[in-house]
């Protein structure tokens, strides 16, 4: 028993199994995971490793990073390692392919680490190994504010109770703190009664440190008790650290720790400025576990913050300032939106189609004009977004359900519409048991396919009528008219589905970005081919407007004139008028099929030649950062004069919400929040034209400052890199500096940059070996006592009932300020000899490097630039033309960053899944058919689909960019679908109805007219949401949609005259070839017989 036969004789059982499958879908929408994107980003583990002592990089580089790097080199899936080398520290940042697991890739640079760490340097501090890179943008900056509090005191409260608590949170990888000043317990030793009394300020440390312990003794037996005998010797107040005695003096009086030190429960120096909207605050910049969950963990984040709100002191409140998780929620209920709104535009043309009388179809047609116009207002105002779209359209749906009740021609509107909630449902089901989620890519794959999947309903539906106006029985009508069908909508589901499979064969990103996308379209075309195959024929039998005669677009005599469609759609003059040109262009098929492949040679020299290329398109961002860079060693005083003066400049840009600013010295970040995009007039982009020449303005006012505009994500998108490879750094800064000259001279690019910082002014202490051994002194002896009474040394901790605190010891202020007081610092030897710096050292002004960048073991220097007006392929071409002939020494060399041989890789891979996709198509159709030439019919349709979706990118002025190439693949599989219905009808007008080929492609395109129309029609108004989209990462779907859209509108106009001639040409061609070389052929097999 057939499947339409089976749910025409088992109603209960067939709405029961899909109210079921229904009720899943539901509880598994509920339980779907949100997040932005799939996990397809290249996942980072970071290892950071601190030195004690103040290394320089130089040395950092050579006894930290390079053997961190050489133990890493051979982790599985590793791409690249880049290695940062500072002053007391060192990051190296793995990048994995896409699709590695992480957590097993941490275990193993764990193991790594472990074979390399006891060859490293004693004085590292413990290394942090986690999956994130430091140069990640926060997910969630929060700001701490309290009335009456200062930051001093909110950075307190934040250090001790918050931090910790937030870092605990699943997914988080790194919690900043930003603003106020940090807690110590200060002991400012005074060099002049060190001096006095004979001693090195390391004494007092090694003392602190020594005394401040709790020590377990050992047990002892009392009667039938054992006993623990503990030494209680931790600090429990400040005045006890004051009364610690460091010694005896010649008069027999014990010098303590007061004698030569100040010790205060205070605050380090200011390392750093945190305000929002130019007030100061405490800020928290929470960064996620690279393949962590967004949406889930600043959830998470914000509700143990707000859990903890009730038991802080009064009046201590947590401000979010930036969360990328409302972006994500907003981008995604765009797409929702959009899926919405296909759906209900698919049903409207549904209506106007399926409508009883002329009034129903003008009211339905007013409807979708209105709808139509609605999208277009959405584009120039500000009060029409996307949500009021959506609830007036949801009202309209409401309504067209109400009026079924009245109008019957309405209800098989509904019959095919309902293939649509069925199958997202489904869908959702399967995604759900498949682990997939609510991401822009998998509910965008659902809003893409919304027209598609009325599809099949919709040829059934149509076969269904037509044996219902030739008084076929209302139950047999339903099962013959689905059962006919089967080959044509499984042939279309298939060719539309396997355009997929190539995806398997591409490289990792795109498949993980794309696959959630083609899964769920799969999915719910698979479904809805079901539903057209089962729930169909099953409320069709159960119709009474059919039983009566209705039809799903001609007359009947038996009909009443309520619920009869007009005549127009299958008796009116347009479908005379396109019998009178089938029949002319049957007569000028070679013409015809001349102007088409002038049209695809056309096409493809637009496509080669005028389209620009690009990765991914840039899309409307709703926040930007200002990078503000000063010369290294520039105070932070200095950092915070410069962001005050954009701050200021910020206020006057009404569309901006709110400003967070971090300032540190040399280098600073501020954070700009605009409005949505639904609530201004002007883009991101326009809103940091209008800043850049004020900016510029300020840059000028401070020596060699370089300020610049970065948009989220844009480093992938925007950027073009430039990597230049050697050992000396004097020598790549030259090669920058020149190839920087050379792509200043291309108009249009913005914010070039050299990524670097030359090295900062320093004062080199150069040790006299020989000097240094007279007094028994090494360099180390030299350097470690210069840094514990500059810097500061921690001597121990000091522990309160919330937090341990670092005890530091170090000079006072006043014995370390200038560089005559630095010249007489004095280490006192073991023989209480006192000796001046001077004695053994010289003082002498230099530069020493700030950081050292190494990329897969090479030192680098980085050149970047923003595309500006270019896209991204064309853009990296003007720079590759200025900069091509640059002389570099040897050893030296230079290639782009990374983004751009991803561009040339995923556009090659998508060629490559094109040509692929085409073969299988040829193969599905040839095996479906029977044919070897059929299929070659069946796919001129895809050069008329790439004539289409050319000159959509034209005129809508977009690049060629993955999204594009996204959509050119799917139109293979979805413009074969308007040819294979009418070939297959053709078939079976020939085989039952004795045509000939002529008039059977006649009465085949006529009446196929209609259903290729609607499916046409309803799969482009489902995909014009999508297109008209201008939210956030809207430039994911949008080419993808306009490309279809192009491709479909174009194709579906031509092939009901162009597979016809077509055919017609290739018959012709079988009879010339029959003539001209098979007869000869045979006569000349004959002559040889008859010999």
């Amino acid at each position: 028993m057939s499947l339409p036969a089976f749910s025409v004789r088992r109603p209960i059982t067939i709405l029961m199994l899909y109210l079921g499958l229904m009720l899943i879908g539901a509880i598994a929408l509920t339980r779907l995971p949100i997040e932005l994107y799939p996990n397809f980003s290249f996942g980072d583990i970071s290892i950071i490793v601190d030195i004690r002592g103040g290394m320089p990089p130089t040395e950092v580089e050579t006894l930290v990073a390079k053997p961190i790097e050489e133990a890493v080199a051979t982790v599985s899936h590793l791409r690249d390692v880049i290695s940062i080398s500072e002053e007391g520290r060192v990051r190296v940042v793995m990048t994995f392919e896409p699709g590695t697991d992480m957590n097993f890739a941490a275990l193993e640079v764990r193991e790594k680490f472990s074979r390399v760490k006891s060859k490293l340097p004693p004085e590292i501090e413990k290394p942090v190994i986690a999956k994130f890179s430091e140069s990640d943008r926060p997910v969630l900056i929060v700001a701490a504010t309290g009335l009456g509090y200062t930051t001093e005191q909110l950075r307190k409260i934040v250090d001790e109770q918050i931090k910790d608590q937030i870092t605990r949170v699943s997914g988080v990888a790194n919690v900043e703190v930003g603003g106020g000043r940090e807690r110590k317990i200060l002991v400012e030793v005074s060099a002049a009664k060190l001096e006095m009394f004979g001693y090195a300020i390391d004494r007092v440390t090694r003392l602190l440190n020594a005394s401040n312990l709790n020590l377990a003794l050992g047990d002892v037996e009392r009667a039938r008790d054992k006993y623990l005998i503990r030494a209680i010797g931790e600090f429990t107040s400040l005045e006890e650290i004051r009364q610690l005695g460091l010694g005896v003096a010649p008069s027999g009086a014990v010098i303590r720790v007061r004698d030569v030190a100040e010790v205060k429960d205070s605050f380090l120096e200011a390392t750093s400025f945190a305000r929002v909207n130019a007030l100061p605050v405490v800020q928290l910049y929470i960064q996620k576990e690279t393949t962590a969950n967004t949406v889930r963990v600043t959830d998470d984040v914000l509700d143990q913050l707000k859990a903890m709100e009730a038991t802080l002191p009064g009046g201590i409140k947590f401000i979010t300032t930036y969360n990328q998780a409302t972006s994500i929620k907003r981008a995604i209920e765009a797409v929702r939106d959009a899926l919405i709104q296909g759906a209900v535009l698919s049903i409207l043309i549904l209506a106007i189609f399926l409508a009883g009388t002329v009034p129903q179809r003008v009211i339905s047609g007013v409807l979708l004009a209105g709808v139509i116009g609605l999208f277009l207002l959405q584009t120039v105002t500000t009060w029409v977004n996307a949500s009021v779209v959506t609830w007036l359209l949801a009202g309209i749906l409401v309504l067209l359900l109400a009026a079924a009740a009245w109008w019957p021609g309405l209800r098989l509107t509904l019959i095919i519409a309902v293939a649509i909630p069925i199958s997202v449902l489904l869908t959702f089901a399967l995604m759900f048991f498949q682990k997939l989620t609510l991401n822009i890519m998998t509910l965008g794959g659902l809003a893409l396919g919304i027209g598609m999947l009325v599809d099949n309903s919709i040829v059934v539906l149509d076969n269904i009528v037509k044996y219902v106006e030739r008084r076929v029985a209302l139950a047999a009508a339903a099962v013959r008219g689905a059962q006919e069908m089967l080959l044509a909508i499984v042939a279309s589901t298939v060719t539309t589905v396997v355009v997929f499979l190539p995806i398997v064969f591409v490289n990792q990103e795109i498949r993980i970005l794309y696959s959630g996308q083609a899964l769920t379209i799969t999915y719910a075309l698979i479904v809805s081919l079901y539903v057209a195959l089962t729930l169909v024929p099953l409320l069709a039998s159960r119709l009474r407007g059919l039983a009566s005669g209705a039809t799903l677009g001609g007359t009947s005599a038996q009909v009443p004139a309520r619920v009869a469609p007009s005549r127009g759609f299958r008796r009116g003059s347009w479908r005379r008028g396109y019998q009178r040109l089938l029949a002319w262009s049957l007569r000028a098929r070679w013409l015809v099929v001349a102007l088409l492949l002038v049209a695809a040679a056309g096409a493809w020299w637009t496509y080669d030649h005028v389209l620009e290329k690009e990765f991914i398109g840039s899309s409307e961002q709703e926040d930007f950062t200002v990078f503000v860079e000063l010369p290294t060693g520039a105070k932070l005083a200095v950092s915070d004069e410069a962001v005050a003066k954009i701050e200021q400049l910020l206020t006057t840009i009404p569309e901006i919400k709110n400003v967070s600013s971090r300032i540190e010295p040399w280098s600073s970040k501020i954070y700009v929040k605009l409005v949505p995009l639904a609530e201004r007039r002007r883009s991101t982009k326009e809103v940091i034209e209008t800043l850049r020449p004020q900016v510029e303005e300020v840059e000028r006012q401070f020596r060699e400052a370089f300020i610049y505009f970065e948009e989220q994500q844009e480093v992938e998108t925007n950027e073009i890199i430039v990597e230049i490879y050697g050992h000396d750094y004097e020598i790549l800064n030259q090669m920058a500096v020149e190839m920087l000259k050379r792509m200043q001279a291309v108009p249009g690019l913005t914010d070039l940059k050299i990524r670097w910082r030359r090295g900062r002014p320093e004062w080199q202490v150069k040790v006299d070996k020989q000097k240094a051994a007279a007094y028994g002194l090494t360099v180390e002896d030299v350097a470690n006592a210069l840094h514990a009474q500059m810097r500061g040394l921690r001597a121990t901790l000091y522990h309160t009932e919330s937090k341990e605190i670092e005890v530091v010891t170090r000079l006072q202020e006043s014995d370390r300020a200038t560089l005559n007081q630095l010249r007489k610092l004095t280490f006192t030897l073991a023989n209480q000899q006192p000796v001046r710096l001077e004695q053994v050292a010289t003082l002498a002004p230099a530069l020493g490097p700030s950081k050292i960048w190494r990329k897969n073991k090479q030192r680098m220097i980085q050149i970047s630039a923003n595309r500006g007006r270019y896209p991204f392929g064309t853009a990296a071409q003007k720079v590759y033309q200025v900069i091509k002939d640059t002389p570099f020494p040897r050893d030296y060399h230079w290639r782009f960053g990374e983004n751009y041989w991803r561009m040339l890789r995923n556009q090659q891979e998508m060629t490559f899944a094109l040509g692929l996709t085409l073969v299988l198509i040829y193969l599905v159709l040839a095996s479906l058919f029977e044919s070897y030439g059929q299929p070659w019919i069946i796919l001129a349709t895809v050069p008329l689909a790439a004539v289409g979706a050319v000159a959509a990118l034209v005129v809508a002025k977009q690049a060629v960019n993955i999204g594009a190439l996204m959509g050119l693949i799917m139109l293979g599989g979805i413009v074969v679908n308007n040819a294979i219905i009418l070939i297959d009808e053709v078939n079976r007008l020939q085989k039952t109805s004795r045509l000939r080929l002529e008039r059977a492609l006649i009465v085949a395109g006529t009446d196929r007219l209609r259903p290729i129309f609607m499916t046409a029609l309803t799969t482009i108004l489902g995909l014009l949401p999508m297109a008209m989209s201008r939210t956030e990462e809207s430039n994911l779907w949008t080419p993808l949609a306009i490309t279809v859209i192009g491709g479909l509108t174009f194709s579906t106009v031509l092939t009901l005259i162009v597979i016809p001639s077509i055919t017609m040409s290739s018959r012709d061609l079988r009879i010339i070839t029959q003539k001209v070389i098979l007869f000869p052929i045979r006569l000349f097999s004959q002559k040889i017989s008859i010999q």
